[in-house]
């Protein structure tokens, strides 16, 4: 992205934490033209618009209102954009109790939020030819069980399209408690693979899947449980297993920037670490990149869009 001029950036989740602050990163960077503000409510939307001319000197935020929870919402959002976009980062997620509960789709929340309305848009950008160069969506260690925060790594018999399909409209747990914690990490694993099949379709763009890893500063934990809460907030960062919102924000920013970062590969931190450095996990988790899991992902998502 250095390289060229006049970019345009959409970015999901934009009004506070890691996607606001993506967006101010970015916007500092002299090829950045423009950045969309991809938002649900728009009296946030706008505030988070002021602040970040104040802070970047720009005037390139544009808002756009979005629920990636809903995929009519993305598509509405996504038709109100003018042009191509160069670069799409999708942060927008959620984690918590209340997000095992079913949209209007019949998927979980968690799934419809972190997963689901971005293959919507992203899909969208590529049938029109209106993806530019590169997606990042925002993965999460969580895909291989964080031992740390009691997380367990997502575990399938098979990894079919059937098995898959039950973790988005949330019959995996029938019959057992509802992990809220394993859903996130299940939504993301399965983004992940569904991100690993589009680099294989379109080896002319580049997808990738880049991990904030465990950052202070967001949203991310306040819908969690208050001991969670707490261990996010001042226990994990006390430890040195947390870093701040610039440092993970900067993660996202160098998925847009870094053609380094290989197309259809996901990038967290090292095994068992947090935070530090980035590797590919494909390393040490090789089902990651199996084209047969990937093809499951992507037909198992598709399930569920009409």
């Amino acid at each position: 992205m250095s390289a060229l001029q006049g970019k345009t950036v959409l970015i999901t989740g934009a009004n506070a934490g890691l996607g606001k602050e993506v967006a101010r990163q970015l916007a500092l960077r002299p090829e950045t033209a423009r950045i969309y503000l991809a938002c649900r409510n728009k009296d946030r939307a706008t505030a988070a618009k002021a602040e970040l001319e104040v802070a970047t000197g720009r005037r390139i935020f544009d808002v756009v209102i979005m629920d990636v929870a809903d995929p009519g919402s993305a598509r509405a959002g996504l038709a109100a954009i003018d042009g191509s976009i160069d670069a799409l980062v999708m942060n927008a997620g959620v984690i918590g109790p209340q997000s095992m509960e079913l949209t209007a789709d019949g998927v979980t929340t968690v799934f419809a939020t972190n997963v689901l309305g971005h293959v919507v848009l992203l899909e969208g950008l590529l049938a029109e030819g209106r993806l530019g160069e590169v997606a990042v969506f925002a993965g999460s260690e969580a895909v291989r069980g964080v031992p740390k925060l009691r997380m367990k790594g997502p575990s399938f018999v098979s990894t079919s399209t059937d098995e898959l399909a039950t973790v988005i409209d949330g019959s995996y747990f029938a019959g057992r408690k509802p992990d809220f914690n394993l859903a996130f990490g299940q939504a993301k694993y399965i983004g992940a693979l569904w991100m690993g099949y589009l680099a294989r379709r379109h080896p002319d763009h580049r997808f990738v899947t880049v991990s904030p890893g465990n950052t202070t500063g967001t949203q991310a934990a306040s819908d969690l449980p208050l001991p969670m809460r707490i261990a996010a907030k001042y226990v994990m960062p006390a430890l040195g297993l947390a870093h701040k919102l610039d440092v993970g924000a900067k993660r996202l920013v160098d998925g847009v920037t870094e053609p380094a970062l290989s197309s259809g590969a996901f990038y967290a931190s090292a095994a068992d670490k947090l935070n530090g450095p980035m590797v590919n996990q494909a390393d040490f988790l090789p089902n990651l990149a199996n084209p047969s899991f990937q093809d499951h992902a992507n037909e198992a998502i598709h399930r569920f869009i009409s």
